[in-house]
């Protein structure tokens, strides 16, 4: 990258990185319980939005970190959806599920990791900063969404009231799923039958429980320091 690129990069960082934490928090709340749902239900007329989500997380990952190697891994992950979808068109591939949550894993992942480092480096705390760390809890979501994907494929039968199968229900299911299970409600309509899935189920229980406290008294303590300089 040239030095006027990098200025300018660090131009956009420095104007809209709070901002853009807002953004993707909203884009990803429309795309988790409005496109989700509509696509179970059969309304196709959304099914370009997850491509929008995707583009607008590289470009926010590229300002909000200003980092080439975090863009380039997070348009690795990106690929691997393009390649899928394109595939379906001509010969869908006999693993395609698979890389379509391993891309959304990496995806998450990178973004997960650039927003937290802006969440909890120093300064004030404004509403964005709050607001992302809201995105932050949303992708934990989204990376066990992932991950559930990855074991209910590997081991058939690992979750009960929950079929794997290529159909547009199948990210919704997931992600109502992902999230009863951070929040701990447990409504019991699918369960975890396999180790592994119980074992994942029970690592994101526990982060849904512990990162509210450690977001609260880092934000306080993250002011207090803002407020004594």
């Amino acid at each position: 990258m040239s030095f006027g690129g990098r200025s300018r990069l660090r131009q956009l960082q420095n104007q809209h990185s709070d901002q853009l934490l807002s953004v993707l928090t909203v884009l990803l709340l429309v795309m988790l319980f409005v496109v989700a749902p509509f696509q179970a239900v059969g309304i196709k007329t959304f099914d370009a939005f997850g491509v929008v989500v995707g583009l607008v997380m590289i470009a926010g990952v590229l300002i909000i970190s200003a980092s080439p190697a975090a863009t380039a891994i997070m348009l690795a992950g990106f690929s691997l959806n393009v390649v899928v979808v394109t595939a379906r068109f001509i010969k869908p591939l006999p693993y395609d599920l698979y890389l379509v949550a391993a891309g959304w894993l990496i995806s998450v992942c990178v973004l997960g990791y650039v927003v937290a480092r802006k969440v909890f480096s120093a300064g004030r705390v404004n509403v964005h900063r709050i607001v992302g760390a809201v995105l932050l809890y949303l992708l934990i979501a989204m990376a066990f969404v992932s991950l559930f994907m990855i074991v209910g494929l590997w081991v058939p039968n690992a979750f009960s009231g929950m079929v794997l199968e290529d159909n547009q229900k199948l990210s919704s299911t997931l992600i109502y799923f992902s999230f009863v299970t951070l929040t701990t409600v447990g409504y019991g309509d699918i369960v975890p039958i396999h180790p592994i899935a119980r074992s994942l189920c029970n690592l994101e229980s526990i982060v849904g429980q512990l990162y509210p406290a450690t977001l609260l008294a880092r934000m306080v303590s993250l002011e207090i320091e803002a407020r004594r300089q």
